[in-house]
């Protein structure tokens, strides 16, 4: 049979290309995160089919299936596995993808291969983007919710692209069965589809780091003594890599579970902070550092322009040599793109709003410690230096917002009280009335940066 199969595909050819071709000496591990990051995609596969067989995909029972599921405790690892399985996915491309222009193997005739990739990547963000909802908890609610907001500051086309994100101009159970398609079928096969040609060329023109035997034998070298067998010795290594992902893999699911939190509450009476998940915590940062209209910079500009750079530096970095020492330019730009992304990311972890204790009213309130911290849990988030309504410094905060000494007559508290529409904050419950009031109390007095 095998021999039957072998005249047909010819499968023999191409597993002695693979198992027979030398790798230099010495072998990295950094080499192997592409076969690592396949593993963390078949891992989320099989869960993503387990958790399929028990998921409903709708608003009113999407929360309880899952709720279900939890009460099972090899449900509940099962989800967590998936769950984890997500950020070391996300993690693991991104570090493969850096590793790649390390050593230059997106330079000719790798092209193809690096474009591939990073359709890969982004589309690991997509899945990780849209598996966020699908609990329908108050955690996937607003991480989407600030999230697919974004799109909606790209100039003319942001509202029409807002709405077919979301089905619609809210998150709601349309955007959950939207969201579930996309996650199980669409990006899934975007994911085979670039994944496919992107194996077969690394087959075929094999792994970069090879590119250094074939140039020793060109000038006549011995290449043996520089090189070690792809099989036994790289196959094990790249095994024992995937050994090592897995494990933590499996130990961090089991240690720290995945917890399923509240469920969805678009009026959110609770009040939960909304965020976006981690890996946009650095475009949620970055807004904070562009005032006025300019915010479209960070939320469009920025990612689009790296966008372009991604799928164009084959052909924008010019230098031919791919040795790290003689690309210092490109790595050190690369240096200090990585370094303020973790940087953005880290802040804007660390600036999170925490919700405010029920306090009553404050007869006579500081703008530091009872004002400040209204308008950083409850508006921040949507007004961060953004659309001229700005509520992140006192000085935004009393541009066009507060008249001193006349609430009533101040922009900010028409909003707050809902008296000019929408009422803030848009989405979320509105303030107490006892928020309102010490707002009003302070403007009464002055609105004094105290």
């Amino acid at each position: 049979m095998g021999r039957w199969l072998d005249e047909r595909l010819q499968f023999s050819d191409l597993l002695r290309s693979v198992f027979e071709h030398p790798i230099p000496k010495p072998s990295n591990f950094l080499d192997y995160l592409g076969f690592a990051t396949l593993f963390a995609f078949a891992s989320q596969a099989i869960t993503g089919i387990l958790l399929a067989t028990a998921y409903i995909p709708s608003a009113a029972e999407a929360y309880n299936s899952i709720k279900a599921l939890q009460a099972v405790t090899l449900g509940s690892y099962v989800r967590s596995l998936h769950s984890w399985g997500a950020n070391f996915m996300v993690v693991l491309v991104f570090l493969h993808l850096l590793r790649v222009f390390y050593e230059g193997a997106y330079k000719k005739p790798r092209e193809l291969t690096w474009i591939m990739g990073v359709i890969l990547f982004l589309a690991t963000l997509g899945l990780a983007f849209t598996g966020y909802l699908l609990p329908w908890n108050q955690e996937g609610y607003w991480a989407t919710t600030v999230g697919s907001a974004m799109p909606g500051y790209i100039p003319l086309i942001g509202e029409y692209i807002l709405r077919i994100m979301r089905n619609g101009l809210e998150v709601t159970g349309a955007t959950l069965t939207r969201f579930y398609a996309v996650h199980m079928l669409v990006l899934p096969l975007i994911i085979l589809l670039a994944f496919t040609p992107h194996f077969f060329f690394v087959l075929r023109q094999g792994m970069s780091v090879a590119d250094k035997l074939e140039a020793a034998k060109q000038r006549g070298e011995d290449i043996e003594a520089k090189s070690i067998p792809f099989y036994p010795n790289v196959a094990l290594r790249m095994i024992l890599l995937v050994l090592v992902v897995a494990a933590a893999l499996w130990i961090l699911a089991g240690v720290y579970p995945k917890s399923l939190g509240s469920p969805a509450d678009p009026l959110n009476r609770n009040h939960y902070v909304p965020t976006p998940a981690w890996y946009f915590f650095g475009v949620y940062q970055a807004l904070k550092y562009f005032p006025g209209r300019l915010d479209v910079i960070a939320m469009v500009g920025l990612p689009f322009l790296l966008l372009i750079v991604l799928f164009g530096l084959p052909w924008i970095d010019r230098n031919p040599s791919r040795s790290p020492r003689k690309r210092p330019l490109a790595l050190s730009i690369a240096a200090v793109l990585v370094v303020g992304l973790s940087f953005l990311t880290y802040q804007g972890i660390r600036s999170v709003p925490k919700p405010l204790p029920t306090t009553g009213v404050i007869a006579a309130p500081s703008y530091k410690a009872d004002i400040d911290p209204i308008f950083q849990s409850r508006c921040v988030g949507c007004h961060g230096q953004s659309g001229g309504y700005s509520l992140d410094t006192y000085a935004n905060v009393m541009k066009k917002n507060v008249v001193p000494g006349h609430p009533n007559a101040s922009l900010l508290v028409k909003r707050i009280e809902g008296k000019v529409a929408p009422q803030m904050p848009l989405g979320l419950q509105p303030l107490s009335k006892d928020q309102i009031q010490t707002v009003k109390n302070w403007i009464k007095a002055g609105a004094k940066n105290n």
